[in-house]
């Protein structure tokens, strides 16, 4: 009798560890079990309506799903190639623009002089106008502008009852105070691209943010697993209890009381055991969600069969950085960092904009022109082009407001935003040291923890060999036994625990660093994510 319980004690811890493996052991890939009870309503069962296997998933193979079809993801993607398109908009300021009008006139009118008063004196003119111009990078403009008219007068005593007129003129004004200089030209242009590299960074932020969640989630379906072969191993633990105890109830060496000890324990072991199936199906929704494009995927109707193991904790060759080697990784990786710095650029730019608006205006100006009056069109042309009758200008323009609160009080604001967004980025670089110690901390807290549960697990299956050997000596009761096994149900379900949120501690360790996912896929057109697109 003896061996026969020893014997079937070691299969219940088998079953038991083979829920939730030991670190040191070599890892296999282990399926999500089969629930061994019906699953809850309006959860899918073990497979499809047909007894198809449920779908076999990697850690790989969900992060792919998940980077393909996440729709945050790609409205992130979406925004940075918006902001990039906006950019290259912002630079059409500097595009030559071209206009050109032309009109015809008709009129009649009374004679004024004595000659030829009340005679009516019938008139046309043709007029055509065209000017190109262009704003230039130093604030200034450029301008080009040629006019040709034709004007015919009916009068018959007029010497030339057809004219033509022609005009050519070259312009050039520069700011010298306000609105002088390229950095103050471009400053709407250094602004949007400031933007686009901002909507790049929160597109990394985002894509970390997701394979963080994906990992997160795939860890604890792995779990979820897990801890659903814990409640089953439970469960057949307590259905041999029961035997047994009827077993001496009929043999007249148990108490009915033992048996109802016994089965109330099972009962209770069924509900954890529907409990855990429930929290399968769940999380496996948690990880759809997170893969899945839209609704009509076939996905849905599947059950995720996790097929990549825990990560091993060895707390003696964990080989981690140190923490400010890690911090000087996330200055120039974190997504958050990167947008702190960006924010800083952009209030500078705002300042050089805000400071230049506060001058005084002072414009030079700068005009060419040419003239020409003739009644051949061409040789009215031909004098205006060759500048025949030159007209040289050179202009200055002042203009001072006399208070210029507005200005004033701008470049003020514009000044305190630059110092309000150097906090901001030295608040968030501490939020990052701290975070990144914080997340050095758990990994090693982790591992250990890992390494207690493997000992607690121990220590409990020994603590219910000496216990099943005591109740065979009837120095002990059932209920003790009983609160043994669940003893050794709980801690195969902490060490399950344990190691679920060691992966997790690994994940968080990398987003704390910024180089979580650096080398999953690339950005459109082969280039890294964090890099921007050639214009």
């Amino acid at each position: 009798m003896m061996r026969t319980t020893q014997r079937r004690l070691g299969q219940w811890a088998a079953m038991l560890l083979a829920a939730t493996p030991a670190v040191s052991a070599p890892q296999e890939p282990q399926a999500a079990p089969a629930p061994a009870a019906p699953a809850p309503a309006g959860e899918e069962g073990p497979g499809s309506a047909d007894g198809a296997a449920p779908r076999r998933l990697s850690l790989e193979d969900v992060l792919a799903l998940g980077l393909s079809n996440n729709l945050g993801l790609e409205r992130a993607e979406v925004d940075a190639e918006v902001a990039r398109f906006e950019a290259l908009s912002t630079w059409g300021s500097f595009d030559w623009v071209f206009d050109a009008s032309g009109q015809f006139s008709d009129s009649d009118s009374v004679g004024s002089s004595q000659l030829f008063g009340g005679d009516v004196v019938s008139t046309q003119n043709s007029q055509l106008d065209v000017d190109l111009t262009r704003p230039l990078g130093t604030g200034g403009s450029f301008g080009f502008h040629f006019d040709s008219g034709l004007n015919v007068t009916d009068n018959s005593f007029a010497n030339a009852p057809e004219q033509y007129s022609s005009n050519l003129s070259v312009s050039f004004v520069q700011p010298l105070m306000r609105g002088a200089g390229e950095d103050y030209a471009t400053s709407n242009q250094r602004e949007a691209e400031i933007v686009e590299r901002r909507r790049l960074e929160e597109r990394r932020q985002a894509r970390q943010q997701l394979i963080q969640d994906v990992e997160v989630a795939y860890w604890e379906l792995v779990a979820a697993g897990q801890q659903l072969q814990v409640a089953e191993a439970a469960l057949k633990l307590g259905e041999e209890q029961v035997e047994r105890e009827q077993a001496r109830l009929r043999a007249g060496d148990g108490t009915e009381v033992d048996v109802l000890q016994a089965q109330t324990e099972v009962a209770t072991r069924t509900e954890t055991l529907l409990q855990n199936q429930n929290n399968l199906a769940q999380r496996g929704d948690d990880l759809k969600r997170l893969i899945v494009r839209d609704e009509t995927s076939e996905l849905w109707a599947e059950r995720v069969e996790a097929t990549t193991p825990l990560p091993q904790a060895t707390p003696d060759k964990l080989a981690l950085p140190d923490w400010q080697d890690s911090f000087q990784v996330a200055l120039g990786k974190r997504p958050d960092l990167r947008t702190a710095r960006l924010d800083v650029d952009t209030a500078r730019v705002r300042l050089v904009r805000a400071q230049s608006e506060r001058l005084y205006g002072l414009d030079l100006r700068l005009d060419a022109a040419s003239g020409s009056f003739d009644a051949d069109f061409s040789d009215a042309l031909s004098d205006v082009m060759d500048f025949s009758y030159p007209r040289y200008a050179a202009r200055i323009d002042y203009n001072m407001p006399l208070q210029n609160r507005t200005a004033s009080n701008s470049e003020r604001a514009a000044r305190e935003r630059v110092r309000g967004s150097q906090v901001a980025l030295e608040e968030a670089e501490i939020n990052a040291l701290a975070e990144i110690r914080r997340a050095l901390r758990d990994v090693r807290y982790r591992a250990q923890a890992v390494r207690a549960s493997e000992q607690s697990f121990a220590l409990a299956k020994r603590q219910l060999e000496a216990e099943q050997q005591r109740f065979e000596a009837d120095l002990t009761t059932t209920f003790e036994v009983l609160q043994f096994q669940q003893t050794l149900i709980e801690a195969a379900s902490n060490r399950s625990a344990a190691r679920a949120e060691y992966a997790k501690s690994l994940v968080a360790l990398e987003r704390a660093s910024g180089t979580l996912g650096e080398n999953q896929g690339m950005g459109p057109g082969g280039t890294p994510f964090d890099a921007p697109q050639p214009r």
